[in-house]
């Protein structure tokens, strides 16, 4: 049996248009049942538990959210508490009921997979037939384990390794049926970290944006979804497979493991009556603050949307020509940084990543310094006294961070920030062109996963 979470950082927000009234009146019935006394996972699933209660607060704001959370540390995870929750509300006809599990899980020889209760084995299908008992009486039925589907051995492996409004509206709103979705196929593992949670579950949250919409048709479906998931889950498990210690990998070779593959049972289908158009719109105020509205210059962009930031400081605010400068970095997630400054003709110019040091990746709460004493490659102030614009920009995701690296130019030595290095830029062009195809790509990437931080110093 393996511990492997994920937190299905489920949900968000939803708003529009359509129907404001009735959206208010309706109700997600929600049950959390989290192992978090166990002492193999028990950092995992808080961190799930959090990410959970943080995206269901989103959808509040819109339509009634009743929530129940039985924790083992209380002793709540048992199969009579959760049948006695599912047979005691009372939802109506629009209404949803929701039920996520993160702990262990397993499956028998016949492959038969379950959850692993205080009170014993609880099969996955026992809970379906409960939930569907509900089918005649709620619009929508949703469960989400995170959890192994591994056995029928039980032992366990020692390796432990924001939401776009409209997906919602999709998602929970606009969808009817029944939803069950496990964070793994049968026979895998399904793995976490104390620190980041489940990756089934991260990849989950991640996946609920608007470019979910594979087929363009301006609707997110559960199927759509679960696709990028999976996915995401998948290079995940690739990335990861080198770090595995040889008995993790021994045991998953002779278990015929080769990757985690969440795993659908049964999929919603669209809402008859929903509206073939997307009809959600932002308020005025949440138009307002999409980063690329209206912004004329790279300067002034920021993005009020992001989910987390980076600090920027410097060891002094002037500096006499001829001497070095330092940036000290910190980011509040594991990103991508990238920094640059404004050259004499003002054109965007790239100091770092740089042919010295092409690795930017930085790691969540580490205080970085540009240039370390490694970096064998200093920033220079020089050129003629007067303001200095330093911008920095950090991504989540590494393929973002190199759509912009492709677009700047690298230091040329025409800038007042020089560094030892010779850097060949690419063809020149006015700056506005390529401050223009900046801002162009930041649109594009989603809002969640980037931010920004400015900082001028004084050459004298």
């Amino acid at each position: 049996m393996s511990i492997n979470r994920t937190i299905f950082a489920f949900f968000f927000i939803l708003m529009g248009v359509f129907s404001q009234t009735a959206l208010a009146n309706q109700t997600i019935y929600t049950l959390f049942v989290i192992a978090d006394a166990d002492p193999s996972i028990g950092r995992a699933v808080e961190v799930d538990l959090k990410r959970m209660e943080s995206a269901m607060g989103f959808a509040k704001s819109v339509c009634n959210v009743k929530i129940d959370t039985f924790l083992s540390s209380n002793g709540q995870l048992k199969s009579n508490l959760i049948l006695g929750w599912l047979n005691g509300i009372k939802p109506d006809a629009d209404d949803t009921v929701f039920v996520y599990y993160s702990g262990h899980g397993g499956m028998d020889r016949s492959k038969n997979t379950f959850l692993y209760l205080q009170d014993g084995i609880f099969y996955r299908s026992k809970l379906v037939e409960a939930i569907e008992k509900l089918k005649d009486k709620c619009r929508l039925r949703a469960i989400i384990t995170d959890c192994c589907s591994n056995g029928p051995e039980p032992e366990v492996p020692t390796f432990r390794a924001t939401p776009d409004p409209k997906v919602m509206q999709n998602l929970f709103l606009e969808s009817e049926g029944l939803v069950h979705i496990s964070a793994a196929s049968e026979g895998e593992y399904s793995w976490c970290s104390p620190k980041y949670g489940g990756w089934f579950t991260r990849a989950f949250a991640e996946s609920l944006d608007t470019s979910s919409d594979n087929n363009k048709d301006g609707f997110v479906s559960w199927d759509e979804m679960l696709s990028i998931t999976r996915d995401i889950v998948q290079k995940k498990y690739e990335q990861a497979f080198q770090y595995f210690s040889n008995e993790q990998k021994k045991d998953m070779k002779n278990r015929g493991i080769a990757s985690q593959t969440p795993r659908s049972y049964s999929m919603p289908k669209r809402k008859s009556t929903a509206n073939p158009v997307a009809n959600y719109q932002e308020s005025p105020q949440k138009q307002s603050d999409r980063p690329v509205s209206n912004i004329q210059t790279l300067w002034d962009i920021q993005n009020p949307r992001s989910t987390f930031s980076v600090s920027v400081q410097m060891d002094k605010t002037k500096y006499s020509a001829g001497s070095n400068i330092t940036f000290k970095i910190q980011p509040t997630a594991d990103c991508y940084v990238i920094i640059l400054n404004w050259n004499s003709v003002g054109q965007p110019i790239q100091l770092f990543p740089n042919k010295y040091n092409t690795s930017n990746f930085a790691v969540k709460g580490k205080e970085y310094l540009y240039p370390s004493d490694e970096s064998g490659f200093d920033f220079r102030a020089s050129g003629s006294k007067g303001e200095e614009k330093i911008k920095v920009i950090a991504f989540r995701n590494r393929a973002d961070s190199l759509k912009i690296r492709n677009i700047l130019p690298l230091d040329d030595g025409g800038g007042s920030i020089l560094s030892r290095i010779v850097v060949v830029p690419r063809k020149s062009e006015q700056g506005e062109i390529t401050e223009g195809k900046i801002i162009e790509a930041l649109s594009k990437i989603r809002q969640f996963d980037w931010t920004t931080a400015n900082y001028t110093i004084q050459v004298q």
